[in-house]
């Protein structure tokens, strides 16, 4: 097989890794709005998937490096593959996270899901968006990102913050908004990592090194 047909494969299996876990988050939100723990399971087993992809796409790297010793756009595109898997790799872990949450704990009161629902659609928006920078290529909607995950931020602080105020006046239990917090932080994090894997796609198509910060 030559390295064109190789290096399409490669992409095909990074984007269906980007989808599962796409598929990941959206099940977590659900899961977590009904606190449908069997479903909260199942996301628990589709991580090991993610992981398996991960994997996979790592041993392609390194097969068509050796094989090919491949320079300019065919190298950044399998460098800037494995740093996006990675990246995907660990949002997974994120929407994990929340999955194990879900089992562990009882249903949230409407106020908090509300909250949740939120920052939930700030983070699945910014990831759609880099979705389909990583499909097409769009540098314009890679840029467009880390403006999300600036939205994404500030969900998470003004939430935090309303939750140190119902711990002081002693609305809610301690542990209680710390696990809340806890909860949300990987939301707040799996924005960073998305907006790493824009970096990547616009190192990928047009050998820039940039840093979203």
């Amino acid at each position: 097989m030559r390295l064109e047909e190789k290096l399409h494969a490669y992409d095909e299996l990074i984007l269906l890794m980007a989808e599962r876990v796409r598929q990941m988050f959206t099940l977590s939100r659900e899961a977590l709005n009904t606190s449908d723990k069997e479903k909260a399971l199942v996301i628990v087993e589709m991580d090991d998937y993610v992981n398996h992809f991960d994997e996979d796409i790592n041993l392609r790297a390194t097969e068509m490096l050796s094989l090919f010793q491949p320079v300019a756009k065919d190298l950044r595109a399998i460098i800037a593959g494995i740093k996006i898997a990675t990246d995907l790799e660990r949002i997974g872990d994120y929407a994990k996270s929340i999955a194990r949450f879900i089992v562990r704990n009882d249903k949230l009161d409407e106020s908090t899901l509300k909250s949740c629902n939120e920052l939930f659609e700030i983070a699945i928006t910014q990831y759609d968006l880099m979705l389909q920078a990583l499909r097409t290529n769009d540098l314009k909607l890679a840029f467009q990102v880390p403006e999300e995950d600036e939205k994404l931020d500030a969900g998470f602080i003004r939430i935090v913050m309303e939750i140190e105020e119902s711990i002081q006046t002693r609305e809610l239990e301690w542990k209680i908004p710390l696990k809340i917090a806890s909860l949300l932080r990987n939301l707040e994090r799996s924005g960073d990592h998305t907006k790493n894997i824009c970096e990547s796609i616009i190192y990928k198509v047009k050998g820039q090194h940039i840093d979203f910060g």
